[in-house]
């Protein structure tokens, strides 16, 4: 026989099934506790986005690099496969999409020079900082010195001022809460971005700019072993050119001071001068060979990013994405469920008692 006060695993099971059919019993308190905490989540929800957001979203996918028709997103996917032209590992699992919001990415697309509407060009994140709410929610009530700071063009990425510096790890911050990227389905290798922010066409600009930096970025590492191959074999390339010209005109030069002469052992000169200027002239010829063969390599290697489907203005708007109000709906529905547990387990004790005192 059991003890009184054991847990076995039938007891376990009963208490179970007795607090299923209490919450059930009492399904009110469950509804009006849920009803509270979504009004308490849609409150602040409605207190904190007290703006419209447009939402911008581009639908995508990664194509090209050798051998892997799908540029590395065979790897992003768990397939195998992958490019030949640079480090595979950076883009596999969820790497790319981790990528995207890393801040040199986001750094970069800042800095980045965009054309405006009035046909003007202009960095990004001075744009942003006239058409987005930064300064009257951020910099304002504090008095910040940013409200009269702009970076200019041409700025270099870690060489700013400390000031400008400050300024732009906040903006990054900042627009990094309002963008995402996610696989668009399991069963499709299409990548959606999306980037929600105040300004319609603020909105439109970042998701076009952020996609042309990740696909520059991607790119560029792609193709990275190639093109440093590349170079080396261009200076390889101009420096046997330079040796070749040189060799060329000595032996004009030494063939047309033997034109006239007689005994032919001034003519090996002549001869061995010949001989090197072939050589070198083979050794360019192959290396321009290699030369074109490294460019077809770099086109080959290089992943192409295909827009499935753009930026459509108008942008749908969202006033907010009532993240409070589910998490209030989720805590509302835990906090009934103890509530209900407690009152019967309350019960039960004060019925336990009721035995012992009359004993008494």
């Amino acid at each position: 026989m059991e003890p009184k006060n054991s847990l076995s695993p039938k007891s376990l099971i009963l208490k179970l099934i007795e607090a299923k059919n209490s919450v059930l019993k009492f399904w009110w308190i469950v509804l009006l506790f849920m009803f509270v905490g979504a009004a308490i989540g849609f409150y602040i929800d409605y207190t904190l986005k007290k703006r419209d957001q447009y939402l911008a979203t581009i639908i995508f996918s990664v194509s090209g690099g050798a051998q892997d028709p799908t540029g590395g997103l065979g790897s992003l996917l768990g397939m195998s496969g992958g490019g030949q032209g640079g480090d595979a590992s950076l883009f596999s699992g969820e790497n790319l999409f981790y990528m995207v919001k890393t801040y040199p990415v986001l750094e970069q697309a800042l800095l980045t020079p965009v054309e405006l509407s009035n046909g003007k060009k202009e960095l990004f994140i001075n744009y942003y900082i006239d058409s987005s709410y930064v300064k009257p929610d951020e910099w304002e009530p504090y008095d910040l010195p940013f409200l009269k700071l702009r970076i200019k063009e041409g700025a270099v990425p870690g060489k700013l001022p400390l000031l400008e510096q400050q300024m732009l790890d906040g903006i990054v911050g900042r627009i990094r809460q309002e963008t995402d990227i996610s696989v668009l389905s399991t069963r499709t290798s299409f990548i959606e971005l999306r980037c929600k922010l105040e300004n319609e066409i603020l909105a439109k600009t970042w998701a076009q700019l952020l996609l042309e930096t990740v696909q520059e970025r991607y790119q560029q590492n792609q193709t990275r072993k190639s093109r440093l191959m590349y170079r080396i074999m261009e200076r390889r390339a101009d420096s046997l050119a330079r040796i070749l010209n040189s060799s060329e005109n000595q032996l004009a030069r030494v063939t047309d001071l033997n034109t006239l002469a007689v005994d032919p052992t001034v003519k090996v000169q002549e001869t061995r001068i010949g001989r090197k200027s072939n050589f070198i002239s083979g050794l360019y010829m192959e290396t321009q060979r290699t030369l074109e063969n490294l460019r077809m390599s770099i086109i080959k290697d290089t992943p192409l990013f295909t827009i499935i489907e753009p930026v459509h203005l108008p942008l749908g708007n969202v006033k907010f994405d009532q993240q409070n109000t589910k998490f209030g709906i989720a805590i509302g529905l835990f906090l009934a469920v103890i509530v209900i547990i407690f009152r019967q387990t309350y019960l039960d004790a004060v019925q336990e008692l009721k035995p012992a005192a009359n004993k008494k």
